[in-house]
């Protein structure tokens, strides 16, 4: 079970834009040929997967190793959308089953069993309880727990009938099954031409970069286009505030939080601070431990004697400039290790910060571009840029904060490289190893994205973390771009830096 799931889910079938159970499509439900026709198709992608598995044959190096692992992830998932389908139309059928069995009468198998209904005043065909008596056979069959189960008949129900493009994509193993389960994640409480929308955006990122970037910039495209506002969202789950406690094993016990983002960033940045002002190298506590120790002995007997002033710690925002003037309700920052926040949240914030960088981004990707060298030596502004631009180790997968990541060339140094923005990038010391001394290749995309080649052959794409817009890194170049309609006007001619003669019109 993920962070997500132990602290904050609430991912419901509910909330997606889908008929109730019982009135869904399944297979075959307009006819056994077609059954036969859906049943062939998602079932024969997965034959010729483990026919080319089996083919291969023993591996017997490396690159032959790597290659089959990538065959086995691609029938992984193509299982994964079998299971799927199945959870979703076993769930239809049983609710269909007992509806039509109440109204021909025929619900109970006898006397005392109705009786027993009516003693606990329960109806069979109540799709809750179809739903829950579902789960639990189908936990019998897989062996899985319930709870598991019901998170995946969940997202079941969103691919097949709310996004039939992802479940299309898992069927033939282009995705993951949580690439998938983000996507249908986002899709809640948006309409269904939005959801459409999400998925051409997000799957041709899917197709070919990691889970955690999908998760990612699934996360800023949801919040984007949400019906309500940021600040209506944000009104909404800050009256939900909330601190939570419950016991674990062996006399221990976890405390949960919730809080604003900005101030849990404050407060984590707070405790790294004093946990490296503290530190003793005769200490053997890990990090966490420190960490741990220092938040009790504020709560419980106040922060920690120190010397001079108090800490100030770091806060970073992206506060894109353009998109706040041309509608500030709809509009939404960036905070460094977190992501999109309410604007007017970003602003209360960036009205007592001690200094502001200045840094230009793309207009319609809110990608970080290039940074002013007024007040800091390149180096350090560059640093700065990367920061903003990256977010974090630009290695598939990992999250390592800037704070741990050095600056890396792409093309090295020794080799002619240069240190500028198009040539550097945030990697962490462990994936700076790899590149430099495993073997590992990067190749720096026009679009900003790192293509990334392991050294048996392997490919994935990492694009930047500071982009809010994916539709610029579609490989499909028929598709129309989904770019906002936004009024021209004098005030944003002139942050744009366009001349005045330009007649007013709709960018798009």
């Amino acid at each position: 079970m993920g962070k997500r799931d132990a602290f904050h889910n609430d991912d419901d079938s509910r909330r997606m834009a889908i008929l109730p159970s019982g009135h869904r499509e399944f297979c075959g439900s307009d006819g056994e040929w077609s059954a036969h026709v859906e049943r062939e198709v998602i079932l024969s992608s997965m034959a010729n997967t483990l026919s080319e598995l089996n083919a291969a044959g023993v591996a017997t190096t490396a690159e032959e190793s790597v290659q089959q692992l990538k065959l086995t992830a691609k029938l992984r998932a193509q299982i994964d959308a079998v299971e799927a389908t199945l959870l979703a139309d076993g769930l239809e059928m049983a609710q269909r089953g007992m509806t039509e069995a109440a109204e021909q009468g025929t619900l109970f198998d006898d006397e005392l069993q109705e009786q027993s209904a009516r003693f606990f005043q329960v109806d069979p065909s109540n799709p809750e309880l179809v739903r829950s008596s579902f789960v639990t056979e189908a936990s019998m069959a897989t062996r899985q727990p319930p709870r598991v189960l019901r998170k995946k008949l969940t997202t079941a129900e969103g691919l097949r009938n709310l996004c039939p493009s992802t479940l299309a994509e898992l069927c033939q193993g282009n995705i993951t099954a949580k690439s998938a389960k983000e996507i249908v994640a986002s899709a809640q409480d948006m309409e269904p031409e939005d959801v459409k929308q999400l998925e051409q955006v997000l799957l041709p990122v899917a197709r070919t970069s990691s889970d955690d970037t999908v998760s990612r910039h699934a996360t800023k495209l949801r919040a984007r286009m949400l019906p309500q506002t940021p600040e209506e969202r944000h009104a909404k789950d800050f009256k939900a505030r909330s601190v939570r406690w419950w016991c674990a094993d062996n006399g221990m016990a976890v405390i949960q939080l919730f809080i604003p983002a900005t101030d849990a960033i404050a407060i984590i940045n707070t405790l790294n601070w004093h946990l490296e002002d503290q530190r003793d190298p005769l200490d053997e506590r890990t990090d966490e431990q420190l960490r741990a120790d220092i938040l009790r002995d504020v709560l419980l007997e106040g922060w920690p004697a120190t010397q001079g002033a108090a800490a100030r710690p770091r806060v970073s925002l992206t506060i894109p400039a353009v998109e706040m003037l041309v509608d500030r309700s709809r509009s939404l920052a960036d905070l460094e290790g977190y992501g999109p926040i309410p604007m007017g949240l970003a602003l209360k914030m960036a009205k007592d910060a001690p200094s502001l960088l200045r840094i230009l981004t793309d207009p319609w990707t809110g990608a970080a571009i290039d940074i002013g060298r007024r007040r800091y030596r390149p180096p350090q502004a560059l640093k700065d840029f990367l920061r903003i631009r990256d977010e974090h180790c630009r290695f598939p997968g990992c999250r390592r904060p800037p704070d741990t990541s050095e600056i890396d060339h792409i093309d090295d140094w020794g080799k002619g490289g240069g240190t500028s923005k198009d040539n550097t990038r945030l990697l962490c010391r462990q994936h700076q190893m790899y590149k430099h001394a495993l073997g590992w290749q990067s190749t720096y995309m026009p679009d900003g994205s790192v293509l990334w080649r392991s050294p048996h052959g392997l490919i994935q794409t990492e694009l930047a973390g500071s982009i809010r817009s994916l539709e610029s890194f579609d490989p499909d170049p028929i598709r129309h771009p989904m770019l906002p309609a936004i009024k021209v006007t004098d005030q944003l001619r002139r942050v744009l830096g366009w001349h005045d003669e330009l007649p007013e019109q709709e960018a798009c």
